[in-house]
């Protein structure tokens, strides 16, 4: 007797939905499928899998938190993320973008409101750690030069808009999370956690193959983010005239922001000039 094709993926499909429950959540229901030649064996066979799926997970987690995992050791990391795994299964096929709500969920996981106590440092590092992986292998461009811009017509500089480089992102820290980040970059002994007097910004984009990040003032943020939401140079000069005390040069500053822009390879190209 031939089993009609629609009653053999049904049944398939309920299989694989009864396994994917014993893997994210140990539910019993696999067991019925799994024939034992010795009593238990079927149970162990499934608890391989079930373990193996979290032991993946863990590593990838390792991986793309290196420096988290530094900061907080082996066992403060590992019982995080197994909590964090049980919570948040993946959700892609492609293991590289599986904790991408790590961060915020440290954020959550480590507050004031937790009975771990409130350690803000923790999901900057972690952020940090996932902004600049995600500019490690973020999408290519290419990359504009002081010739481009040499090449504009002086008329060009009232409508030219500069795209930034896809891999430009921008992050907000509360605490001395560089200074703890470079101590574990460079094996050093990490300071104490410090809270900043207010939030810095910290930019992360990709040169020359490497990831790399600094700090920034208000006033060069302000320009980037303009810059980053299609606002012309023009208008980013206009910006900056605002903010600044009467009397300095907005545009000079503007300026020289582009240049080392364009120097570190913020910019990626440029339109409507």
């Amino acid at each position: 007797m031939t089993m009609p094709v629609e009653s053999t993926a049904s049944s398939l499909e309920a299989l694989q939905s009864r396994l994917q429950g014993h893997v994210l959540a140990s539910d019993a229901a696999a067991l019925a499928d799994v024939v034992s030649v010795i009593p238990g064996s079927g149970a162990r066979g499934l608890g391989i899998y079930h373990h193996a799926y979290r032991a993946r997970l863990q590593e990838t987690l390792s991986d793309s938190f290196g420096h988290t995992l530094l900061y907080l050791g082996d066992e403060w990391f590992d019982a995080l993320s197994a909590e964090y795994i049980e919570a948040n299964p993946s959700a892609s096929a492609n293991l590289r973008w599986y904790g991408a709500t790590y961060p915020d969920w440290l954020a959550q996981r480590l507050s004031a409101d937790s009975d771990l106590g409130d350690h803000p440092e923790v999901a900057e590092i972690a952020r940090l750690d996932w902004t600049m992986r995600a500019a490690f292998d973020g999408p290519d461009a290419p990359v504009l030069a002081m010739a481009d811009v040499a090449a504009m017509a002086p008329e060009d500089w009232a409508t030219v808009v500069f795209k930034p480089h896809p891999t430009l992102a921008l992050i907000s820290l509360r605490c001395n999370t560089l200074s703890l980040w470079h101590a574990l970059d460079q094996e050093l002994e990490v300071p104490p956690v410090d809270a900043l007097p207010s939030p810095m910004a910290v930019l992360v984009w990709r040169f020359e193959e490497r990831p790399h990040f600094r700090s920034a003032p208000p006033t060069e943020v302000a320009a980037l983010q303009a810059m980053m939401q299609g606002q012309s140079f023009a208008e980013t000069c206009a910006l900056l005239a605002e903010m600044l005390p009467e009397g300095e040069n907005a545009a000079a500053l503007a300026g020289g922001y582009l240049r080392r822009w364009i120097d570190e390879g913020f910019l990626s190209r440029m339109t409507g000039g």
